[in-house]
């Protein structure tokens, strides 16, 4: 399995068509993951299976919504959407990496997504996150927060990428608030946890890149917001960078890239009843083994986001 420097600068990804592809890199990046979600991931690919599988005890969350527009330039319309209300049974859509991933390794996950506007609710009594995920596909479980009558957590073996849209009256917000749940050391994820925070809003409407980045040598997790600038270029966000301290975590071990509509159990706090509601259009979702460039600069991510006209460089030693 590679363990290689990334610069994100040299090997070219298969070009996109219409219908979604997991997109296959040349064979010297063979374990990058790259799901190009302007086509339907959930319809049924030649094989029979869709390239996202749907987990877990809630459903309808996830669609397939041809018409969103065209996001930057070099865009195409179409993005899977997740229809999100925290009172809905926790549902993943989900794609296995192929291998498992442990606190001793390097790694880079993140996505592109859109909050839409419309519909939009974050309740300022309520404090649920807006997630995409690494989980491990048998130590995993749909409980993230537990509930009033057992505040225990299944949420082992997970990274979250979280995004706390709720404004407190208390404690301000909204939050970018990076999280590890570490992997069962008791009956509780809680028991073995870590994160990060800090004060960021992303927009309803506008669209951004998160990369996630686990440096084993340093046991830190290092979030970074991106947003669009002329002709599509990623621009780093002031503020939207968050550093999470692994150090005291027992490890960890994911194997699956997933984006996660969580259930609150503590919906009951809220005014409105649920403390989020959001449809959110993800164009990109990716996974790839090794390190950011030098600096955590992403030289080649254009080619990234880009992803067409043959153009769509990849993640690449």
């Amino acid at each position: 399995m590679l363990r290689t420097r990334l610069t994100l600068a040299a090997v070219v990804i298969t070009a996109v068509t219409a219908v979604a592809t997991l997109i296959t890199p040349c064979p010297a990046f063979a374990d990058a993951v790259v799901l190009d979600l302007r086509g339907d991931p959930l319809a049924a690919t030649p094989s029979g299976a869709p390239l996202l599988e749907l987990q877990g005890p809630g459903s309808g969350c996830f669609a397939f919504d041809a018409s969103t527009p065209a996001k930057h330039p070099s865009d195409s319309q179409g993005s899977l959407v997740a229809h999100l209300d925290s009172t809905h049974p926790t549902v993943r859509a989900a794609v296995a990496l192929g291998a498992a991933y442990t606190d001793q390794d390097d790694f880079v996950f993140g996505a592109v997504f859109t909050i839409r506007a419309q519909g939009f609710e974050a309740d300022p009594f309520g404090f649920h996150p807006i997630t995409f995920s690494l989980v491990n596909s048998q130590t995993t479980g749909f409980n993230r927060t537990g509930n009033l009558g057992d505040f225990r957590s299944d949420a082992f073996d997970t990274i979250d990428v979280a995004y706390f849209p709720q404004v407190s009256p208390f404690f301000g917000g909204p939050f970018l608030s990076p999280a590890v749940f570490g992997s069962a050391v008791s009956h509780d994820a809680f028991a073995d946890f870590a994160f990060g925070s800090a004060s960021f809003e992303f927009l309803p409407g506008a669209s951004y890149l998160v990369t996630a980045e686990h440096h084993a040598s340093a046991r830190k997790l290092v979030v970074t917001a991106y947003g669009f600038g002329p002709g599509g270029l990623p621009v780093a966000l002031s503020g939207g960078r968050v550093e999470t301290d692994l150090s005291f975590l027992a490890g960890f071990s994911v194997d699956t890239l997933a984006i996660t509509a969580y259930e609150d159990g503590f919906n009951i706090f809220t005014q409105s009843g649920r403390s989020v509601r959001a449809d959110v259009d993800y164009d990109l979702l990716f996974f790839a083994p090794g390190s950011l460039g030098a600096g955590g600069s992403l030289p080649s991510l254009t080619g990234l986001i880009r992803r067409s006209d043959g153009g769509a460089h990849g993640l690449s030693h």
